[in-house]
């Protein structure tokens, strides 16, 4: 696909992940796909919330993000309906990440709007793919 961009390799991830081992994980897949840029952590949506409402007073840009759709105190499609309702994120691409391959969860997590899915356990690979086509979906 010739139309597609090349993904920048210093944007700003925002990932929401409750399990360190899987937080570990995303930041060694990003920094082995050459991505330099800098990486905010939450581990659940409570935590998520408040770091984009800090981030969004000092309009601090975040260029892309990651979340688990099932955390501890809610979900990823709340975060996405969340963000996409505010002025400042509503355009970030976001990637829903999960175990649960259920068609309904699938089709909730687009109905709130997030870009694309990942099934976990995650590769390397396929997490290009999915940041790319999230990324062009929303760059075009």
């Amino acid at each position: 696909m010739s139309s597609e961009k090349e993904v920048p390799k210093n944007i700003t991830f925002f990932l929401v992940e409750d399990m360190s081992f899987y937080r570990d994980l995303f930041v060694q897949s990003l920094s082995n796909l050459g991505f330099e840029g800098k990486l905010i952590q939450s581990k659940n949506l409570k935590e998520a919330m408040k770091k984009l409402k800090e981030l969004g007073k000092r309009n601090e840009k975040i260029d892309f993000i990651i979340s688990d759709l099932n955390l501890p105190d809610g979900t990823g499609k709340i975060l996405c309906e969340k963000v996409r309702a505010s002025k400042t994120f509503k355009n970030v691409p976001f990637l829903i990440v999960t175990v649960a391959d259920d068609p309904h969860s699938v089709i909730d997590s687009f109905e709130s709007g997030v870009d694309n899915y990942l099934l976990k356990p995650i590769e390397e690979k396929d997490l290009f793919e999915k940041i790319t086509f999230c990324w062009n979906s929303r760059n075009k």
